[in-house]
């Protein structure tokens, strides 16, 4: 005891057993929070994305179309004349029937002298022209070359072939306009006697196939149910007999028969089974879009006409009308299809990162190595995300008694949330 207080009596000693302790203490405290808490702080960050949802019914389809079938007079090779939903007229040929394959080349060689002989005329120029007008040409060179290049690296084949015949136009244009004595009457009117040469050796050894019934949009493909599906039947459908709809068969003759099949009219019908629970969530005389899966989600805008009904049954039936021909759409009879209730679109960000700053929702970005505070409101969840407004236009003011108000932004696509971290607040600069 005595010794201990001789040590306490003697103030450099206790000076220095300080000074001691709190650098021990210090370089405790600094192992910690360089070391343990810096495994805490550590910010983690998930890019805010787009995402569309759809609330939609899934329902089983039959598509029903005034079709007229035509017949082709004749067996062989047959080669179409008409692109497919070209409109034709009635009494029309529409393609052309060959005995042999060596014959239907012929086809082939007529359509290249046609596009030839096109090409010249579109090549030609008016004789007074000017400076900016030989300028035009030679930008429109440089457009499709530059069209050709970007083509043929994505793949896209056919628009390189189309730009490649809008460069030979220009070449063409320019050589009439530079060389003076320059032009392609010769080779013009050579490709006009290979063009009546061809039509007369076709017109002696094809078939041709005529629309001889009625006027309307030219469908090479025949899946025998024109007769079945016809749209006089859209009336018949009942829930007692859609069933039968669904299991017919195709007519094998009106396939073998013939020559593809003229669409009459631009309107057809979609009818519908789907589940009755899903009824009142659809009304009749209203718009809906009808989703095709198997089309790849292709959409189109129908009414909805009618909803067939049986307190007996589990399904109801939707009829849809729609007024257009779609090119791309694949008419395939039996489709599986969805009716779109609500679309639904927004930003996702994880559930964890959602945070209250002075009663207002938002979430924490990284900007840099800045955090920043960005506004959000939640409109919808899906698993371990919320999908919040895409609005960007609205900012809301937040602060308090002790600081100033600030205005705080909403949150963007691409932001990088913040999903962990601690102590978090605007402005915080993350070394």
């Amino acid at each position: 005891m005595e010794r201990f207080a001789r040590f306490f009596c003697d103030p450099v000693k206790v000076i220095k057993l300080i000074a001691v302790l709190a650098l021990s203490i210090f370089l405790v405290l600094y192992v910690y929070f360089q070391v343990i808490g810096g495994f805490d702080d550590e910010i983690i960050t998930e890019t805010s994305m787009l995402v569309s949802l759809n609330d939609t019914i899934e329902c089983d389809a039959c598509i029903f179309r005034d079709e007229t079938v035509i017949q082709k007079n004749g067996d062989g090779v047959v080669v179409t004349l008409v692109s497919e939903g070209e409109r034709v007229s009635k009494g029309q040929a529409v393609a052309n029937i060959y005995s042999n394959e060596r014959d239907a080349v012929l086809q082939d060689d007529l359509n290249r002298v046609e596009r030839r002989i096109e090409i010249l005329e579109d090549s030609s120029v008016d004789k007074k022209f000017v400076i900016s007008d030989l300028q035009k040409i030679y930008d429109d060179i440089s457009d499709s070359i530059f069209s050709i290049s970007k083509n043929s690296v994505s793949g896209d084949l056919s628009s390189a072939i189309s730009n490649s015949e809008e460069l030979l136009i220009g070449l063409n244009k320019r050589d009439m306009i530079v060389e003076t004595e320059f032009d392609y009457t010769d080779e013009y009117d050579d490709l006009l006697v290979e063009k009546e040469r061809l039509e007369e050796r076709i017109s002696e050894v094809a078939v041709p196939v005529i629309a001889e019934n009625s006027s309307g949009y030219f469908y090479g493909d025949v899946d025998g149910y024109e007769h079945s599906f016809d749209i006089s039947k859209v009336d018949l459908v009942s829930i007692e007999n859609f069933d039968s709809f669904l299991s017919a068969k195709p007519d094998d003759s009106l396939i073998e028969s013939s020559g593809g099949k003229i669409v009459n009219d631009i309107i057809w019908y979609v009818i519908c089974s789907f589940d009755s629970e899903d009824k009142s969530m659809i009304k009749e005389g209203r718009y809906y879009s009808l989703s095709f899966p198997e089309n790849g989600n292709f959409e189109i805008k129908m009414e909805l006409q009618k909803i067939i009904s049986d307190t007996s049954s589990a399904n109801s039936l939707a009829v849809f009308r729609v007024n257009v021909l779609p090119g791309e759409f694949n008419y395939k009879r039996f489709q599986e299809a969805e009716i779109v209730i609500k679309r639904l679109e927004g930003i996702t960000i994880p559930k964890k990162s959602l945070r209250t700053v002075n009663g207002v929702e938002g979430v924490f970005i990284l900007v840099g190595d800045v955090v920043r505070f960005r506004t959000v409101e939640r409109i919808d969840e899906i698993d371990d995300h919320y999908i919040v407004s895409l609005d960007t236009n609205s900012a809301v003011e937040i602060g308090n008694d002790d600081e100033e108000e600030k205005i705080i932004k909403p949150l963007s696509l691409y932001d990088n949330v913040i999903v962990s971290g601690k102590d978090l607040f605007d402005g915080k600069i993350i070394a």
